[in-house]
């Protein structure tokens, strides 16, 4: 009898031990971190963020996710202390345990959640890939998710100390004179000035917003042979002539491409409606996926680069 007993439990327990689902590897792969940024881009299109903005909205995250990936990297440099406000981020000192790449695009979420404003679209997405990946494998995950979490919460309390929650309350930009060199809203949508407080924001490696000023612009003239004149009847031309080409030449779709309003108006007589459409900040992602190979052969192996090395780094990418 109690060989039979011992035999049913060996049965029980062998089929039960076959029954447990094998944990394995959870493999991240470049694809992974593209499906993220057009995550975020699909939901920055929806709130309708301006292209500074935008450009706000992609650059945390990624710092949050190559922070996360090369703390203790021999190969790649941290932008602690490079960036400005960016002090050296405490982790957990055992990172060897730790699935780098998945706690990247951990960082990568957690970051873009905080940025948008249907926090809900991005959560949903963000739960579907822990559910995949818990179920993969629960442990790699929770380890990584530990340590993807731990980084991606100090960029954002730094992000948060950037200057752009207190310039949402700031006054939009208003006209109080007839002078007619003064930039107005124009019809028919009349649309406001976008960021008129967008250099009241801390940069990331300039000093302040001022330390490259442009060129100044031609003063404000209508005489004729004035440079104004010139350069105003010269657009005034090419536009007459788009005009006659119709809506289907391709100067037109050329502009509509780099038009950097994600608020379209558009006018039928009478009739105005709003179009929804990505931006130029997120069109040049496509050439800054390829540029960010260049820049990363480029920080291999390099000592501490200084802020204006970087910046004219950054800026000939």
């Amino acid at each position: 009898m109690r060989i039979k007993l011992f035999s049913l439990f060996l049965i029980i327990n062998c089929f039960l031990t076959s029954c447990e689902k094998e944990s394995k590897a959870i493999v991240i792969q470049r694809k992974d971190y593209h499906d993220a940024v057009d995550k975020l881009t699909e939901i920055m299109v929806h709130d309708i963020f301006s292209p500074p903005v935008a450009s706000r909205l992609y650059v945390y995250p990624n710092i949050a996710a190559y922070e996360t990936l090369n703390q203790n990297s021999e190969d790649y440099i941290s932008l602690a202390s490079q960036l400005n406000g960016l002090e050296t981020l405490t982790h957990s000192p055992e990172t060897d345990k730790v699935n780098l790449k998945l706690a990247a695009l951990i960082a990568h979420l957690n970051v873009s959640k905080e940025l948008v404003f249907s926090k809900e679209m991005m959560t949903v997405y963000r739960d579907s890939l822990y559910n995949t990946w818990k179920d993969r494998n629960s442990n790699e995950f929770e380890i990584a998710k530990n340590y993807g979490l731990e980084i991606s919460d100090q960029i954002i309390a730094w992000m948060n100390k950037d200057g752009y929650s207190e310039t949402r309350t700031m006054s939009d930009y208003n006209i109080y004179s007839d002078d007619p060199s003064v930039w107005q809203p124009t019809p028919p949508a009349y649309m406001k000035g976008i960021e008129p407080h967008w250099n009241k924001l801390r940069p990331f490696v300039l000093d302040s917003a001022s330390q490259f000023k442009p060129k100044k612009h031609p003063q404000f003239s209508l005489e004729p042979d004035s440079q104004f004149h010139n350069e105003l009847m010269a657009v005034y031309k090419v536009n007459n002539e788009i005009r006659e080409k119709g809506n289907d030449s391709e100067e037109i779709a050329i502009a509509r491409f780099w038009d950097c309003n994600p608020f379209v108006s558009v006018n039928k007589g009478h009739f105005m409606f709003a179009e929804k459409k990505i931006t130029p900040g997120a069109i040049g992602l496509a050439f800054v996926k390829s540029r960010m190979k260049l820049l990363t052969q480029i920080l291999k192996k390099q000592s501490l680069l200084k802020p204006k090395l970087l910046l004219r780094l950054l800026m000939h990418l």
